[in-house]
């Protein structure tokens, strides 16, 4: 939909910032200066100073609690603090920022880095290190550098279509034998009124196509090595690709692909998988940890994608995530050792069973590769039978966006292919480096970037007050603006808002919303963090306990807010749970997603700067 030119005219007030917080900052040690700033709320658990503090930073999205819990076991004198970071669609430019380089963490959690440079000068060298003697040696030489080796694998990941087994039960359906038996499973699941299969082609197109296309596509050695050079832009999809474009063709033509999927969201589809709307979910292994974490109350399986061939099922494989060290922590002889530690751990099974808790699929530690869990058995089998094909992407959403017009019959087969082969042109423009839409005449913290998003929301809505969660997974902001250029606005975008969760107007009673900042809901579930607002001046204690967090809220003016009173708040669909809210106002459709209005509002400022208007103290106590 083409967005209406959004003009934001910010306040004085706004466009200065700051918070009053703890003093005496100078006696701090680095850790308590960084994690006990009066601008800053990096983390909501508290911190143990007295012992050794070790920071992970997870740039693949996961819940790191397991591993955080198997080190501070092991290591009882380390503290590990969890850095959760904003969505990254390409790891390797993003760490290509000065400003990214300084805040990266001790320990983190990425996919694939393979640009050399960017590795030795950030991640520190781990080829000389013992433990990695305990990884399957074609895993490591996957990961190397220049002759180097700066990341671990945590995990291969496996695509396969994951099913709500409550459902199957319920229904007496049978995992399908066939392709035929799927498309047929498919007919009979959609007459009970329940989405049979449903996929994300919001972010790829691959996994699908290729996991019901892979033995036509890969079915001689010399189509394996075209669609190779096809990845790399050096050989055409035609005579390799059209079993692909095919079986898109027909699960749309048949109804069980829609348009809607092009812009769903993977959250509320896994969410709707669990509640039985969705039978099928085609996705990545990994997204068995998110479910081990959100505890539905159903149970889910996974197998691999059927064929012509009776019984026959494949998975494809793929490289997952990886652990590196800060180059710049290593060189802390305070640290060093213990992250070599804890890297020894890691390697261990014992280590290895708490990062599949994080991601999960295959570990390349070769005592563990032994012990898959029950519920990977089509996994297992799918090994054991050597049904398992890799394969490198066919592009970006460009690609999604050519398909689209290919199932619409915008396009002939002749045409996709044709199109197709010109994406990589596309692609190679789509890197070229990222336009400036404004300077920041200094560096944010991101908790003052999350302050200059809400008033941006309030000043775009005429809301008497604006919300938005701060440094919490869905919803919430993780960005900060650094100084000079502001570029990679990528960073803006809020995990679990579909294309239609847009900026919206609601009326809220005065004792709802000091209920809403005390107990903030995502999801249903109460979330241990803060909104960051606009329109408002709070007293907070982020490591009290979540009932006295909240110590002094009123409105900005410093007046009460009224209980019976109703407010107009602003803030992003989903963000705010439905039990606090009295009524809906108005959609702001028009404003775009969340980096569309921070773009418009750094473009409308020209110059911005934090803001300084004492709204939040902080106590860390």
């Amino acid at each position: 939909m083409k967005k209406q030119k959004l003009w934001i005219f910010f306040v004085t007030g706004a466009m200065l910032a700051g918070m009053a917080g703890c003093s005496d900052m100078q006696k701090k040690t680095e850790p308590e200066a960084r994690f006990c700033a009066d601008n800053e709320i990096l983390t909501y658990k508290p911190v143990d100073f007295d012992k050794t503090v070790i920071t992970i930073g997870t740039y693949a999205p996961c819940n790191a609690k397991p591993v955080e819990l198997a080190i501070e076991t092991e290591f009882p004198n380390v503290d590990i603090v969890i850095m959760d970071q904003a969505s990254i669609p390409d790891i390797q430019e993003h760490l290509k920022n000065p400003g990214v380089q300084k805040d990266l963490e001790d320990i983190i959690f990425t996919g694939a880095i393979k640009d050399a440079e960017i590795s030795s000068n950030i991640l520190y060298d781990l080829s000389a290190e013992d433990f990695t003697f305990r990884y399957n040696q074609s895993a490591l030489n996957d990961l190397s550098s220049g002759g180097k080796l700066y990341q671990l694998p945590i995990n291969s990941s496996v695509q396969g279509i994951f099913y709500n087994k409550n459902l199957f039960e319920a229904h007496g359906w049978e995992i399908p034998e066939t392709i035929n038996a799927f498309y047929a499973l498919c007919d009979e699941i959609s007459a009970q009124g329940i989405r049979p299969f449903v996929p994300c082609f919001k972010y790829s197109m691959d996994g699908v196509g290729l996991g019901f296309s892979n033995r036509a596509v890969f079915s001689t050695m010399e189509k394996r090595e075209q669609y190779d050079l096809f990845c790399n832009g050096e050989a055409s999809c035609k005579g390799v690709l059209e079993p692909y474009f095919e079986v898109h063709k027909e699960l749309y033509d048949r109804g069980i692909v829609v348009e809607d999927d092009f812009s769903s969201s993977l959250t509320k589809n896994r969410y709707a998988l669990y509640a039985g709307e969705i039978a099928m979910l085609p996705e990545q292994l990994t997204m068995f940890s998110l479910y081990e974490d959100e505890q539905p109350a159903c149970e889910i399986g996974f197998f691999g994608y059927p064929t012509d061939t009776p019984g026959e099922r494949w998975m494809q494989m793929s490289f997952g995530r990886s652990m590196a060290l800060s180059k710049a922590s290593m060189e802390d002889p305070g640290k060093k050792k213990i992250l070599l530690d804890i890297f020894a751990f890691l390697s261990t099974n014992k280590g290895q069973q708490a990062l599949q808790e994080l991601y999960s699929g295959l570990s390349s530690v070769k005592s563990a590769q032994a012990n898959l869990r029950e519920e990977f058995w089509d996994v297992q089998a799918c090994l054991e039978n050597g049904q398992i094909f890799f394969a490198d992407s066919i592009g970006n959403d460009l690609h999604n966006q050519t398909m689209k017009k290919y199932l619409e019959d915008d396009l002939t087969l002749e045409q996709v292919i044709a199109e197709t082969d010109a994406m990589t042109e596309k692609i190679t423009d789509s890197r070229e480096p990222e336009e400036s839409v404004g300077t920041a005449e200094e560096e944010f913290t991101i908790l003052e970037t999350s302050f200059f998003i809400a008033d941006a929301m309030r000043s775009a809505t005429g809301a008497e007050i604006a919300l938005i969660p701060h440094c919490t997974y869905y919803n919430g902001n993780f960005a900060k603006f650094y100084e000079g250029d502001v570029t990679m606005l990528y960073r803006f975008y809020l995990r679990g808002l579909d294309d239609e969760d847009y900026l919206t107007t609601y009326e809220i009673r005065g004792a709802d919303l000091k209920a809403l900042l005390e107990h903030p809901m995502i999801n249903g579930g109460e979330i241990n963090a803060m909104y960051a607002f606009s329109g408002l001046t709070m007293e907070y204690a982020p490591w009290r306990d979540q009932n006295n967090n909240v110590i002094k809220l009123t409105l900005a003016d410093g007046s009460e807010i009224a209980d019976d009173k109703r407010y107009t708040v602003a803030a992003w669909a989903t963000s705010i749970d439905e039990t606090y809210i009295a009524s809906t106002l108005s959609v702001h459709s028009e404003l775009g997603n969340n980096t569309d209005l921070v773009t418009a509002a750094v473009r409308h400022a020209g110059t911005i700067s934090p803001p300084k208007d004492h709204r939040l103290t902080i106590k860390w106590d």
